[in-house]
């Protein structure tokens, strides 16, 4: 032990004895790691579990559309479900109100459409332009799609409208392509119109006002063909595009908004009416979130719960060995040495535990799987397995968080014990 140095040959000994000190402690060294495989694949599969089903309830939540609505004060509202998108109406607001919008406390996204009448390969449709950066009601219902990003030569087409993916088709004699489908909305301007950017609105020419926007669906959302509709020619479309006015804003509102405060706000703008949806889909949408919040705070606590654990045991297990200790250093070990092998012995037994957790933890999923994930499936909530790079990321995550709640727990007691003399420590008076 005298010869303890720097040398490189120096730390793989001191490796070898924190090994050899795990295997003569075995039902120490297995009553630790249990605790941390505990620890470590509850927070796995938790990770894992909470991944699938944060990534089910966003694209469930992200499908309520709108919290509000911000229309023009003249026009006609048909109270849907959902707040997806505009009604069909005439009436228009100055675009630059989304700003002014935004800065509303509580207000969190806003999203502008634009409703025109166009000849769809010369049936008149209508087309709902919409800004694809700030959309959180249109996107979420995209079923089938062409890869990459929605082009301005690009349309959505609702579940009702003629337009297949793939296929080219003409919008008041300019030429775009099918992008995608929506899947079924049960919202009839939604499944009866057509979409596009507002690059896309910018291509064309409209039908005149006088000629548009007569039905886009009836008050049970069943599609209603315009009988002037049928036979038009593209010479029909002569009107500009409004692109600095829009029909409605979408707004979704943040967690922590409070639904009155923002509908005051808002109602003190001229000129406009605000339509509320149906609150009870804002307020499960806010308590998910809320709840989503919850659930990491508490992981958080819990690692810090499982870090005092493993410091205390090691107070525990180095109190124990202080003659040892005491021992190893009138030898002539260090006490760096001394806190190096027993740093070494704390992260390959945590690290163990952590290797045994992710097996556990793979255990809890697949029961979680079978059972509550079928249940949330049933719901709605779709549970869907993160993908190989990401559960790698969080496998390895694991292993290295359970070294490190090795090295932390045990950094307090080996430094302490770094700082007694060999003689107390040998006969047992270091405290």
């Amino acid at each position: 032990m005298g010869h303890m140095g720097a040398r490189p040959d120096d730390l793989w000994l001191l490796v070898r004895m924190a090994a050899q000190n795990v295997v003569r402690r075995r039902v120490r060294a297995i009553l630790l790691g249990l605790a941390v495989m505990l620890g470590v694949g509850t927070g796995f599969a938790s990770f894992v579990a909470g991944w699938s089903l944060q990534a089910g309830m966003t694209a469930s939540l992200s499908r309520m559309g709108a919290d509000l609505v911000v229309v023009p004060r003249r026009t006609l509202v048909n109270i849907t479900a959902s707040l997806l998108t505009v009604q069909p109406t005439e009436e228009t607001i100055d675009a630059g109100l989304s700003e002014a919008l935004a800065a509303v406390p509580g207000v969190a996204r806003v999203a502008p459409q634009t409703i025109v009448r166009v000849l769809l390969d010369g049936r008149e449709t209508n087309l709902v332009a919409f800004d694809p950066e700030r959309d959180f009601s249109i996107l979420p219902w995209l079923h089938k799609h062409r890869p990459g990003q929605l082009a301005a030569t690009d349309l959505i087409a609702g579940v009702r409208a003629a337009a297949s993916t793939g296929e080219s088709l003409h919008v008041c004699g300019t030429r775009f392509d099918a992008y995608g489908r929506l899947e079924p909305t049960r919202v009839g301007p939604v499944d009866d119109s057509i979409f596009a950017s507002y690059a896309g609105l910018a291509k064309i020419k409209v039908l005149p006002p006088s000629a548009a926007l007569r039905a886009g669906s009836d008050g049970n959302g069943v599609g209603v063909e315009s009988a002037r509709g049928r036979g038009r020619s593209e010479a029909s479309c002569t009107a500009d595009p409004p692109l600095s006015r829009v029909s409605a804003f979408l707004l979704q509102l943040r967690p922590s908004a409070r639904l009155e405060d923002v509908k005051f706000a808002i109602g003190q703008i001229p000129d406009v009416r605000l339509v509320e949806g149906n609150t009870l889909l804002t307020s499960s949408r806010q308590a998910l979130n809320a709840l989503l919040v919850g659930v990491t705070l508490f992981f958080v606590v819990q690692l810090v719960a499982l870090v005092i654990v493993v410091s205390l045991l090691f107070s525990a297990i180095v109190q124990e060995r202080y003659r040892e200790i005491g021992l190893m250093r009138a030898m002539g070990a260090r006490p760096s040495q001394i806190m190096m092998i027993i740093l070494v012995e704390a992260a390959i037994t945590t690290g163990l535990g952590g290797l045994a957790g992710l097996g556990f933890g793979a255990t809890l999923l697949a029961i979680f799987a079978r059972t509550l994930g079928f249940t949330f499936d049933l719901l709605g909530i779709p549970f869907t397995w993160p993908g190989l790079g990401t559960l790698q990321a969080a496998a390895a995550a694991a292993v290295v968080f359970s070294v490190v709640l090795g090295l932390v727990g045990s950094l307090g007691p080996a430094w302490r014990v770094r700082r007694l003399e060999p003689f107390g420590l040998i006969q047992g008076e270091a405290r």
